[in-house]
């Protein structure tokens, strides 16, 4: 057996030592590396442009699929595109949503973020950072790696709860007014539900049994029933102040930073949604003035998939429409029939609420009652579910 000499030796296993590196990066079907970046998640750390820090309380994160991008600009939720080559990255189609957050800095923050996100031409992973490069090779973004999620955190995610009772720092614990429903749904970042009056929507973040939540937005109607809106808005700020979370089978607990049990849930019994039967027409408002529906011809809206159909107390009519995340409804102008009905009376309620149809800007169902609001929050529309 010849002996190979220790150089020889030596510079085979630092060959074999860099293929192994090698052959640990994923490959492209024409052989060039590529990042690993689908299913990783990141959070900015620096814009390597400008020396100010952060806005404080602020998150921005940046999360990979295989072909697609989003996370949190700091106020409003994004979406994108990407593709890669290589270290070659180029990012299009960025779009988000439209909430408008008032603290001094957020929105400019985030529209330096999204427009350098754009322009964004190589990417880079250094253990656990990441690094978004102009075409001119400086360093715009940088990010540290959110750790994967553990079983608990995991949790949350596709769950529903309705709020059951409120506590303070003083120990002290309060029901939830009667008639008012609070609800909490989480998905997998981002969260909404009702806070009693209004819809609202967000972001969350969870490490372990950690949970903080993003800036919260919601709709403006103003619900004059004693304490409703006292109610909302201190609900709303406890989301602010909690920081850990407690899941069972059958409650969730958000703690505050001192350990104080805030908020309790239990599970969110099935509810009503738009698509649950059929509504019959019961009053309209218009000009602060309440009309009950003709009791002669039911005026019927069916929701289903996209598509509303029903009568409108003489012609038959479908138009397009479309629910928002926040609670939003666009309904697209109705195509009808042409038929006239007599008396007078039951062509200008018609009119009427094909008019206020395409006004709707909100809805919101209590039990079996649904109600349309137009874009100022004024209720115009309100339906009874007809029964099976």
């Amino acid at each position: 057996m010849k002996i190979l000499p220790l150089c020889v030796c030596l510079f085979l296993a630092a060959c074999l030592a860099v293929a192994g590196c090698v052959s640990e990066a994923p490959t492209a079907p024409d052989g060039k590396a590529v990042l690993a970046l689908p299913g990783t998640e990141w959070e900015l750390t620096a814009i390597g442009i400008t020396s100010v820090n952060l806005v404080e309380g602020t998150t921005i994160t940046l999360a990979f699929d295989e072909e697609s991008l989003g996370g949190t600009a700091g106020c409003n939720l994004y979406f994108g595109g990407y593709t890669l080559d290589e270290n070659r990255i180029a990012i299009d189609g960025i779009g988000s949503t439209l909430m408008y957050c008032e603290e001094p800095g957020v929105m400019e923050q985030e529209q330096l973020y999204l427009s350098l996100l754009g322009d964004a031409a190589t990417v880079r992973i250094d253990g656990d950072t990441l690094t978004l490069s102009d075409a001119d090779g400086v360093g715009t973004l940088i990010f540290e790696k959110i750790p994967e999620k553990g079983p608990v955190a995991s949790a949350l995610p596709g769950t529903e709860w309705e709020l059951g009772t409120i506590g303070s720092k003083d120990g002290t614990v309060s029901s939830v007014l009667s008639g008012t429903t609070i609800t909490l749904i989480f998905d997998e970042e981002t969260l909404s539900g009702s806070a009693g009056c209004n819809r609202y929507f967000g972001s969350f973040e969870v490490t372990d049994d950690q949970i903080a939540f993003g800036a919260i937005g919601s709709t403006k109607m103003h619900c004059g029933e004693a304490g409703v809106m006292e109610q909302e808005q201190r609900y709303l700020a406890m989301l602010g102040e909690v920081s850990s979370f407690e899941i069972g089978s059958d409650s969730l607990t958000l703690f505050d930073e001192e350990g104080h049990a805030r908020l309790v849930f239990h599970p969110k019994a099935t509810e009503m949604n738009l698509e649950s039967g059929k509504w019959m027409l019961e009053s309209i408002t218009e000009d602060g003035t309440v009309t009950g529906a003709l009791p002669d011809r039911a005026v019927t809206a069916i929701f289903d998939n996209g598509s509303l159909g029903g009568t409108g107390g003489c012609n038959s009519y479908s138009a397009a429409y479309e629910v928002s995340e926040d609670g939003g409804l666009k309904i697209e102008p109705p195509i009808q029939t042409l038929v006239y009905c007599m008396p007078e009376e039951i062509m200008d309620q018609e009119s009427r609420y094909f008019s206020l149809l395409t006004d709707t800007a909100i809805f919101k169902i209590d039990g079996d009652t649904l109600t349309l609001f137009d874009a100022d929050g004024v209720a115009t529309l309100k339906f009874r579910r007809m029964a099976e």
